[in-house]
């Protein structure tokens, strides 16, 4: 990847933030994603629905694949339902209700399919599957990004809204490269001729891979990306230059970004992807909104059976506690299709819009970061087991109720240039695998400022085996990585263990899962715990024999401040394994690394999130106890929870409950007593607003 396209993947592929654009402020979504019966639909109706759920702004149906509106563009297609309304309108209907409302009004296209028609008569715009075939779904002809529709045409049909309507904004949906169809068909990557060409000339001639395992996709996961990310700029500063207080909405390279909140059968749970994703843009790119929409239904192919109302309930929460602005997205006009989470959606996004001095501004304020892996990487080994790292020591920070921030890689060395990553004590890197020059001196010079870096498994080790970390404790690499079943009964301790050679044991025995690896150490580094290798696990008659070694189960090199190394993967082995004793071994050995400004007295289940705005320090306690394996049910109201918050001066103003507490000081802390927690309070501190 070019160092161009490496920083604008960091600043989200445009330079247009649109500060003084309505989308700087808090804003709140209701999406109705039309079918073509619905171009009749009642647009007063519709508003009222939109303003009791709490939303400002209204995200439409408005052209693509089928126009609701009557298009005089050749390679577009009116909605035939349109001949049943009485304008013949539903955007120009739609558009005028809104604003005499103050609603806003997104109007969504989709160029990834066109019809058989244009197909015909446009075959060079389309989608060629490595067999050569066109990729048909439904009627619809997918297309190429790559070719003059997306990149040129698009521009003709934003320019035909522009023309017409006072549109406050655009989302695109589907604004990528269609591998894999509705039904979960994979057809492919485009094997057009200008996709050909231009990934060899992006590549230095390698060959277009046919999909996922292949030679080179990984690579071609990055000139996608970077294809995509630079029409997206494209099309944002055509937008800004035609209408500049309209925003475009996409997944990057726009002033307003899209996240999308929803559940899909197969697929592995994380109840808290919400929270990581939203937590990931606000720190690495707090200058560019952030839009969370959370799907209503269970999965595509199940659109009319709606989501459980307490897992939505997550989506908002999740997504408003780390600044993002909520968002509602249910099928065709307001109840023509029962959605149970409606009523608790509504609650929460006329909390939001109720409290928008609150969010105003709303930035992360933890002292402790966590590292997500690069989702770029995803084709590439290792990233499973990186993401599962992540995912275990997640839950064991939030399980202990230690609020932290989650901050993307590939946007580490751009938040150092802002001045922004002195802002945490703590950077924890779970198995990463390698990070790149620019990163390893980003944090060097965190380091060498009195800052600490965890790293666990291979996290700042090169391919070759080498630590890419000046302040690290590592040299490097000596032997292979145990991996799979040489690793079982391997286990790490940091007792004494004074009985041993009589395989007489005292806690903590904790076992070692996915990959541990011998390093050479530097001289001043400072050896914690010790590694059991591996003995006999079966029969039970034979089951002994371990012999503690010195190798460690963590490094520390103070260099300013610190780097503790892990050569193993403790947050995979949580995840797996889900004991409390693997959990608290990792934070038992960094938690001198770092004073978090709030503290609690809470069960596991509450995920605290630590933020300020100009209202003050703001603080979101969410309800977890619901959560099933494939869900989240009732929540349990939980009593006699106490907060401390360092250096806190109150009143407290605790905004779901409606209530002022005052606390009361103790050893440089304000202590609150909490009243019984339901689904979530939200507890800001003006006096903490500076």
């Amino acid at each position: 990847m070019s160092g161009e396209n490496e920083r604008d993947r960091k600043s989200g592929g445009t330079s247009f933030t649109g500060e003084d654009g309505w989308w700087r402020r808090p804003f709140s979504v209701f999406q109705t994603n039309l079918q073509e019966i619905d171009a009749t639909m009642d647009v007063e109706q519709t508003l009222d629905r939109i303003e009791a759920q709490g939303a400002t702004t209204w995200l439409i149906n408005t052209g693509g694949i089928s126009s609701f509106y009557p298009t005089d563009l050749p390679y577009q297609t009116r909605n035939p339902f349109l001949a049943d309304r009485p304008s013949g309108d539903l955007i120009g209907d739609a558009v005028a209700a809104a604003k005499r409302r103050g609603i806003k009004v997104l109007s969504r296209l989709d160029f990834s399919k066109v019809s058989p028609r244009i197909a015909k008569e446009h075959p060079e715009w389309l989608f060629v599957s490595p067999k050569g075939e066109p990729q048909i779904y439904n009627t619809l002809y997918s297309t190429c990004p790559n070719r003059d529709y997306y990149q040129n045409r698009s521009l003709d049909i934003l320019d035909e809204v522009i023309d017409r309507y006072p549109i406050d904004g655009f989302f695109f949906n589907w604004f990528d490269f269609s591998e894999m169809d509705y039904s979960r068909v994979y057809h492919g990557v485009c094997s057009c001729n200008v996709c050909r060409e231009r990934f060899a000339t992006y590549s230095g001639g390698k060959e277009l891979p046919d999909g996922p395992g292949r030679p080179n996709y990984a690579q071609w996961l990055s000139f996608a990306n970077d294809l995509v990310t630079t029409l997206c700029a494209k099309i944002s500063d055509h937008i800004s230059a035609r209408r500049p207080d309209a925003a475009l909405v996409l997944k990057r390279g726009a002033p307003i970004v899209y996240y999308e909140a929803n559940n899909a059968f197969g697929r592995e749970p994380w109840h808290h992807n919400t929270s990581e994703n939203v937590g990931a843009h606000m720190t690495g790119l707090p200058e560019i909104s952030l839009l969370v929409n959370s799907v209503s239904f269970i999965d595509m192919p199940y659109r009319m059976s709606g989501e459980q109302p307490e897992m939505f309930a997550q989506y908002l929460l999740q997504a408003i506690a780390r600044g993002g602005n909520p968002s509602t997205y249910i099928m065709g006009a307001p109840g023509r299709i029962p959605y149970a989470n409606l009523p608790v959606a509504g609650q929460i996004q006329c909390f939001h819009r109720n409290h928008h001095e609150i969010y105003r501004g709303l930035r992360p304020a933890s002292n402790i970061a966590l590292v997500r892996p690069d989702p770029v990487r995803r084709a590439e080994p290792g990233y499973a087991q990186s993401v599962s790292e992540f995912r275990g020591l997640f839950s064991g920070l939030t399980e202990r109720n230690l609020p932290f921030d989650v901050v993307a890689v590939e946007c580490i060395s751009k938040i150092a240039e802002e001045g922004r990553l002195s802002q945490f004590q703590m950077i924890i890197l779970p198995d990463l695998g390698q990070v790149g020059s620019d990163t390893a001196s980003a944090l060097d010079a965190y380091v060498a400022a009195g800052g600490n870096v965890v790293l666990t498994g291979g996290s700042a080790i090169t391919d070759e085996g080498e630590g890419e970390l000046a302040t690290g404790p590592a040299i490097m690499r000596a032997g292979n990585v145990l991996t799979g079943s040489d690793l079982w009964s391997t286990f790490v301790t940091d007792a004494e263990q004074t009985q041993s050679d009589a395989f007489c044991f005292a806690p903590r025995m904790v076992a070692v899962y996915g990959t541990y690896a011998n390093y050479v150490w530097k001289p001043r580094a400072e050896k914690m715990g010790r590694l059991a290798p591996q003995a006999p696990f079966g029969p039970p008659e034979k089951c002994y024999g371990h012999i503690l070694s010195d190798h460690p189960a963590a490094v520390r090199l103070i260099n300013g401040g610190s780097v503790t190394q892990f050569p193993w993967t403790i947050g995979h082995t949580y995840r797996e394994f889900g004991t409390t004793e693997i959990r608290d071994f990792f934070l038992d050995c960094v938690a001198d690394l770092a004073t978090p400004t709030v503290t609690a007295e809470l069960p596991d289940q509450v995920e605290i999130v630590v933020g300020r705005s100009d209202a003050g320090l703001v603080i979101h306690l969410i309800n977890q106890s619901g959560m099933r394996t494939r869900s989240v049910g009732p929540h349990l109201p939980i009593s006699g929870g106490v907060l401390r918050i360092k250096d806190g001066v109150g009143p407290a103003r605790l905004l779901k409950s409606d209530k002022e507490i005052e606390g009361q000081t103790e050893d440089g802390a304000l202590v609150l007593e909490l009243p019984e927690l339901g689904l979530y309070e939200v507890v800001v501190l003006p006096e903490a607003a500076q």
